[in-house]
């Protein structure tokens, strides 16, 4: 089961995961836009991140700035799934925040 939404100028994310059916429609949406926040404070195009864990996943050799990448793309990760949750009384969940 998967919750996914649309941002404007950025790629199509989407929270998946066993539990991710129990996230409701602002809660998606405060946790896409937790990430896209992240990205934004970097100055980074969602686009780039996608491409540069790509690559990690594959176990290919990253440059400093997809390495860079990966670790924004981490950080937008965990605010995505922070702010989704807020509220939640328990975060053992399995929800994590992917590219569509």
């Amino acid at each position: 089961m998967s919750h996914s939404f649309e941002s404007g100028g950025y790629a199509d994310f989407e929270f998946v995961g066993e539990h991710a059916h129990l996230l409701s429609k602002e809660e998606v949406i405060a946790g896409i836009g937790a990430a896209c926040r992240v990205m934004d404070q970097h100055g980074i195009n969602p686009e780039e991140c996608r491409v540069a864990a790509k690559k990690l996943a594959g176990d290919e050799l990253l440059d400093k700035t997809e390495a860079l990448s990966c670790l924004i793309w981490d950080e937008a990760k965990d605010n995505a799934f922070q702010a989704a949750t807020l509220g939640w009384l328990a975060r053992n969940v399995d929800i994590r925040l992917e590219w569509k």
